[in-house]
């Protein structure tokens, strides 16, 4: 089952009064019944309904308890569930180690909703309140320890669905498809610095180039004897960053794969811990 996420960055400018409200909200409920026939079922919302201001005064909790919007209400609030991020997850820490921000009249705006879509792989659904929120693609700004900038789809539209920006993006999130490495495993490089456990890591990094997905190993990492898991991080260009979390200091060391962006990376990342974890 896939996911959008709200974009909250929507919901501004405010609209005039109740009639402008149950305008949007009637449009938000059309885009979100035409995603469910590419597979959507529920969309991720954070702030809470009462933080969510749909005119001055007027939040969209006031909307879904008002009489005159009952059938609204009862499709809003069966769609949506909380939190934008998951707590205690691999997103989370990822937000944390980042920054994300949307570039708009040259001004920086941060941004929660986008950045989820980002995290989870997926798109935004938002209000259509003004022109710049009828565009179906923006550029997200990443710094930090995945520092780049990327295309998030955030759709207000019905039509949106018809696009073909929108139907390549499906295209290829539909099915991740690895390159393998065409680097004989003889010839694949291991640089290790001289440091103590470099005879483990030596071993573990002869065992590791026998992966098709594996390109090389770049470095050795510091120690990091308080980490818990193998995969310590991943970036977009490819690079895996591995700790062996069995031995005293926690030794580690650093990988480039085939991964051209997130997506790809993480997948190879989830089979090296199947196959390599210890």
């Amino acid at each position: 089952m896939m996911e959008l996420v709200f974009n909250e960055l929507t919901s501004q400018p405010y609209a005039k009064d109740f009639t402008g409200c149950y305008s949007r909200i009637t449009q938000f409920v059309k885009t979100y019944k035409a995603s469910k026939t590419h597979g959507f079922r529920r969309v991720r919302i954070q702030p809470a309904f009462d933080q969510i201001m749909l005119k001055d005064d007027f939040s969209l909790n006031d909307f879904v308890h008002d009489p005159r919007a009952k059938t609204l209400a009862v499709i809003m609030l069966s769609i949506c569930h909380y939190p934008f991020i998951d707590d205690d997850t691999g997103e989370e820490k990822r937000y944390i180690q980042n920054n994300f921000s949307l570039l708009k009249d040259g001004n920086k705006i941060p941004v929660y909703g986008l950045a989820a879509a980002y995290l989870y792989q997926t798109i935004c659904i938002g209000f259509c309140t003004e022109p710049f929120r009828e565009a179906l693609q923006f550029e997200l700004q990443i710094e930090g320890s995945e520092k780049d900038c990327v295309k998030i789809l955030s759709v207000s539209r019905p039509e949106h669905f018809e696009e073909q920006v929108f139907l390549e993006w499906k295209s290829q999130s539909a099915e991740i498809r690895l390159a393998d490495c065409d680097i004989p495993v003889t010839d694949k490089r291991i640089s290790l610095r001289d440091d103590h456990g470099k005879t483990v890591l030596q071993k573990f990094a002869e065992r590791l180039i026998l992966s098709p997905y594996v390109i090389e190993v770049v470095n050795s990492l510091p120690y990091n004897p308080h980490e818990t898991g193998f995969i310590r991080k991943i970036k977009p260009c490819g690079l895996i960053e591995i700790v062996l979390t069995g031995t005293d200091k926690g030794l580690g060391l650093v990988i480039k794969t085939t991964g051209k962006n997130y997506s790809e990376t993480e997948k190879i990342a989830q089979i090296l811990k199947e196959n390599f974890e210890q």
